[in-house]
């Protein structure tokens, strides 16, 4: 993570150290308001962090370069964080490799479902001003750091289908399915965590929506599964 970003996280830190380092925080800072980075001018990121304009083309080639490096900083750490939080509640009791039976499954199920939504929310608040400036350069002008972005939620999405993989039974959902169902999930809790953010008044009803949503996909995966399951049974 950049140092001084802490910052965005609410939390008191150092003021970074390097030219670099100085620039991406300034740039984020900026971009957190109504601003995105490709909009940006050099001469106010240099002025907000502190630096001669002319620092900025020792460290960056153009402001897609600088996006470029927040970008992979700020994933780096969401990566890191999510996959931590998300493995954080599979304890014994709400593994799933010991369910006998497709209800038993949905039953523990909700419960980790319920406990890794209320940890997303938690990383997203915590990182609200980068999280936001993230989901503006998702749909920004720079097809540089749209691609960047889409990247990072495939790897977010990979990620979460190896967490599920290691522990729903694939006698109840196959791979390809869990893969499917990573992938709408990360995109669509992006914007269930926007939603969180901007809404206060509605957190509960939001939290509550994301867990139904991520349930009927996981629901309707077992669906696709269960004329093998129900075959198995009747030999």
């Amino acid at each position: 993570m950049v140092p001084g970003t802490a910052a965005l996280r609410g939390k008191a830190a150092a003021a970074p150290q390097t030219g670099r380092q100085r620039l991406m925080a300034a740039a984020l800072q900026l971009a957190a308001t109504t601003r995105s980075l490709a909009s940006l001018g050099l001469r106010e990121v240099a002025r907000q962090a502190g630096l001669n304009p002319n620092t900025f083309y020792r460290h960056f080639k153009n402001f897609d370069d600088l996006g470029l490096a927040v970008i992979e900083e700020l994933a780096g750490e969401l990566r890191q964080g999510l996959r931590e939080r998300r493995r954080r509640p599979l304890g014994d009791a709400l593994r799933l490799d010991a369910a006998k039976d497709p209800l038993e499954l949905m039953r523990r199920a909700e419960g980790i479902i319920q406990e890794s939504v209320a940890l997303v929310l938690e990383f997203v608040t915590e990182h609200q001003q980068a999280y936001v400036v993230g989901i503006r350069e998702l749909h920004g002008t720079s097809p540089v750091l749209r691609g960047a972005l889409r990247k990072v939620f495939d790897e977010l999405a990979t990620d979460m289908a190896e967490d599920m993989l290691e522990i729903v039974p694939p006698q109840f959902v196959d791979a390809q399915a869990v893969h499917g169902i990573a992938a709408v999930v990360i995109r669509e809790m992006a914007f269930y965590s926007l939603d969180y953010l901007e809404q206060p008044a509605r957190r509960d009803q939001i939290r509550t929506e994301a867990q139904r949503f991520i349930l009927m996909l996981l629901w309707g995966g077992m669906a696709m599964r269960m004329p093998q399951v129900l075959a198995a049974r009747a030999r």
